[in-house]
């Protein structure tokens, strides 16, 4: 009995033995054998351009939970498939299409969450809707919002601005252009009130953008502001006074031609003195205002911000009418938000802190997101857009930024502000 029990074992252990090297194998071939689903993305273009369908377009796969990034380009019948472990993904598409008329269409979609679940059978198929927007004459071509330090050691976040930049050969008027951020302030991390889960089951983002707490509008006639090729307006956000007078690693913001958001509604003198005296007349009007916050708040982490026009009706008439104002999805808060149809949005930059977090802006307005880790704060560094030297060449040396309504492509992170003295 004893010899039959050992023999038993021996085979046991050898049994074992060969299905392990034969799992070994399998994994080694395929690692995400167990737990993993094919996606099979095929992507559709709007009516009127079906003959853009051709190979090349970028696909952006994300997971949020533990930031792998996978980067797919579509095959030559706007197909591509991966497998991916079970969870969910961020997915983001860009194409550019044949010029019309002198206007760059831009095809970009983004969805929130693409759900790979064990509860599926077989592959998923997602049939990818792109959207149709052209490539902007004014661009937000600089963001400054993460701070710097003082001699003394200590951190400073009074000295954010932006700057916009006319990025055509012709030229653009800063009248009527609002300037806001969306909601949330800071990018979640989760999935936030304002997605939807559209008909095929995946989160997307809602075409109408939430602003919060208040809308900045440039003053102006129709084009008393002009703003001509490869020139640009800085915007601003907080102090527009000479910040290096103290703080060598800050800018000085009172400067002619500048602009400042201020009104005297918000009194914290710390975000808002009295902007220096080469700004007078260059402040942006105030065309609403939620809330009972005495200073403006713009987020130091993972900003969401817009720059829009009003059309038809005008911006004023616009924002006093009650209907287009709502409140967050689910909550109970009598906090509302001016609802801005994505169509009005000029440009607009969704900014993370972490790869991880979850979008605000739709696919139409940004199909990504610019990164500025928590290691970049305090240290006087920018979100910038790059270069695009092949339209800068074209255009005689007049430099022309890139555009592709996708920050990760269109961004990167500067060692210090462009306006730096």
């Amino acid at each position: 009995m004893k010899r039959v029990l050992y023999i038993s074992v021996i085979a046991v252990a050898a049994l074992l033995t060969s299905c392990q090297n034969k799992l070994q194998q399998l994994l080694d071939e395929n690692p995400f054998l167990e737990g993993s689903r094919k996606l099979n993305i095929t992507l559709v273009y709007p009516e009127g351009f079906e003959s853009e369908l051709k190979a090349g377009a970028q696909i952006t796969i994300t997971n949020p939970s533990n930031g792998a990034v996978y980067n797919l380009e579509s095959d030559n019948q706007g197909k591509a498939t991966v497998e991916l472990q079970y969870g969910f993904y961020r997915l983001s598409v860009f194409d550019k299409g044949t010029p019309v008329s002198g206007a760059i269409p831009m095809f970009n979609r983004s969805i929130d969450q693409v759900r790979l679940t064990d509860t599926l059978v077989g592959s998923l198929n997602l049939n990818v809707e792109l959207t149709l927007s052209y490539a902007g004459q004014l661009i937000i071509k600089e963001l400054y919002y993460r701070g710097c330090t003082g001699t003394d050691g200590k951190t400073f976040q009074y000295d954010k601005y932006f700057t916009i930049y006319n990025n055509s050969d012709e030229v653009a008027y800063l009248d009527s252009v609002c300037f806001g951020a969306v909601a949330p302030y800071n990018a979640p991390t989760k999935q936030h009130a304002w997605s939807y889960v559209g008909s095929d089951g995946q989160t997307v983002i809602m075409d109408t953008v939430p602003i919060i707490e208040a809308v900045w509008q440039f003053p102006g006639t129709g084009k008393s502001h002009p703003l001509q090729p490869g020139e640009e307006a800085v915007v601003a956000l907080t102090a527009a006074v000479d910040h290096t007078i103290l703080r060598p690693m800050s800018v000085n913001l009172n400067v002619p031609g500048y602009w400042v958001c201020y009104n005297q509604r918000y009194t914290n003198a710390n975000y808002h003195p009295s902007p220096g005296p080469n700004l007078v007349d260059h402040w942006l009007d105030l065309l609403w205002k939620e809330g009972p916050a005495n200073a403006y708040p713009f987020s130091v982490s993972s900003p969401a911000p817009v720059i829009f026009r009003i059309p038809d009706v005008g911006a004023q008439a616009f924002v006093n009418n009650p209907e287009n104002r709502g409140r967050q999805p689910g909550s109970t808060s009598d906090t509302e938000y001016m609802m801005i149809p994505s169509a009005w949005v000029l440009d607009g930059v969704e900014c993370f802190d972490k790869n991880t977090k979850f979008k605000r802006l739709p696919g139409t307005v940004d199909a990504g997101f610019a990164l500025m880790e928590d290691a970049d704060r305090y240290l006087g560094k920018t979100l910038h857009r790059k270069v695009d030297e092949a339209a800068t060449q074209k255009a005689g040396g007049r430099i022309v930024y890139m555009d592709t309504n996708n920050s990760a492509n269109d961004f990167e992170v500067r060692a210090s502000q462009s306006i730096k003295n």
